[in-house]
């Protein structure tokens, strides 16, 4: 195990949105945050999950956070499911803001979705993905590192929005231990 703290910040953001509930993709969710978290907490990274959704605005869920991490983070997480719609755009917005103000030189932003949004006030289709692809490329200009774990059937649509951060997942088994992967690799470099 490290003895110093890693020179990587990472925020994983989880849709919750009512489609989750399909091919028990909010289980697969939950169990891969579990496993960020532990790995996260293990290697001394920062980290932050917030899961959204949107019934008439958008909710955050903060399941744990960079300085705020407990012994309830656990139980927390334990919490993610399936609610409503999903307004991507302000959750991304707002994780990425938090991501940036980590002192980390390295930030990797993880975002778990089965579709491409779908939010109140004609929030969808191409304005939706316009807004999803200005947020990537702005933050990524700024030092983010993003991935874009695909677990639906919406996948060519992330794809087309998050173009080289998109991970397919078509195995759902494999999320979790994708995802760790995908940190070790920053570790590593």
């Amino acid at each position: 195990m490290p003895e110093k703290k890693q020179d990587l910040a990472v925020a994983l953001l989880i849709d919750e949105s009512g489609s989750m509930c399909g091919l028990d993709r909010a289980t697969y969710a939950r169990a891969a945050a579990i496993m960020v978290y532990d790995f996260c907490k293990a290697m001394r990274i920062p980290l932050s999950i917030i899961g959204h959704t949107e019934a008439n605005d958008v909710e955050l869920y903060v399941y744990t956070d960079f300085d705020s991490n407990d012994e309830n983070d656990c139980y927390r997480l334990m919490d993610i499911s399936a609610r409503d719609g999903n307004r991507d755009g302000a959750a991304l917005r707002f994780v990425a803001e938090r991501l940036m103000k980590q002192p980390e030189s390295s930030r990797l932003l993880m975002l778990i979705s089965d579709g491409q949004p779908a939010g109140n006030g004609g929030y969808i289709g191409t304005a939706a993905e316009e807004d999803l692809r200005g947020i990537h490329k702005e933050y990524t200009r700024k030092g983010i590192m993003f991935v874009a774990a695909a677990i639906g059937t919406d996948k060519e649509n992330i794809e087309r929005i998050y173009g080289d951060a998109f991970l397919d997942i078509t195995d759902l088994q494999k999320l979790p231990f994708l995802l760790v992967k995908r940190i070790e690799k920053e570790i590593r470099r």
